[in-house]
């Protein structure tokens, strides 16, 4: 959890500063893209359902 967490306020600061810089734009999508993914299946490395 702590690890989406991270991911999450990367993706915040990334798309703060992309908004000047092209390219951190394109790091915060992916960021956000993988945050949206791991959340939706659980979390990396966290509790399997049963």
């Amino acid at each position: 959890m702590l690890l989406l967490i991270v991911l999450a306020i990367l993706a915040i600061v990334a798309f703060g500063v992309g908004l000047t810089i092209h390219w951190l734009f394109i790091v915060a999508a992916v960021l956000a893209l993988v945050w949206v993914i791991s959340l939706l299946t659980g979390g990396i490395g966290g509790r399997r359902r049963a």
